[in-house]
């Protein structure tokens, strides 16, 4: 009867210590893609991927936004030149043109961005990872800003 105690003891201890365990460690993985940010390179690459969800979030409305301007220019194009506002279709023109350019830059950062580049040197790795950091914080700030011109000019009727 003591061994089966003992046995039922330890069992009990043993699942508890794997239930705290997988908690940690789902608490660890709710912050991203590094579970633990032990080092700058663990922050660096955190930090790189939430540039990178960011600007992902908003690459729907990007291409919404490209549609409409597409459909606006087209609706533009069939009107008689007398009736259209030269100055809002250049600024559709241009919106595009944005909207476009910033759509491309997420797939091209994207894919130029390789995972697991310089994994073997942690000084380059950390040098990578800071560049790139850099570059897609520039390209979802350019998603931004684009998104709030769109927003902006295609509220006009």
């Amino acid at each position: 009867m003591s061994r089966f105690i003992i046995a039922l003891v330890s069992f009990g201890l043993l699942a508890g210590a794997c239930n705290d365990a997988s908690h940690d460690e789902h608490a660890a993985h709710q912050n991203g893609y590094a579970p633990v940010l032990k080092t700058r390179e663990d922050t660096l690459f955190h930090e790189v991927m939430k540039g990178h969800d960011a600007g992902m979030a908003k690459v729907g409305k990007l291409r919404k936004n490209i549609d409409e301007t597409t459909h606006r220019l087209d609706s533009l194009g069939k009107l008689p030149a007398e009736k259209v506002d030269a100055a809002y279709k250049q600024a559709l023109t241009n919106l595009q043109t944005d909207l476009k350019n910033a759509d491309e830059e997420m797939d091209s950062w994207m894919q130029k961005f390789k995972l697991d580049s310089m994994a073997d040197n942690k000084e380059l790795r950390i040098k990578y990872l800071e560049g790139e950091r850099v570059k897609v914080t520039a390209v979802k700030e350019h998603i931004l800003s684009v998104l709030q011109q769109a927003d902006s000019l295609l509220k006009r009727q």
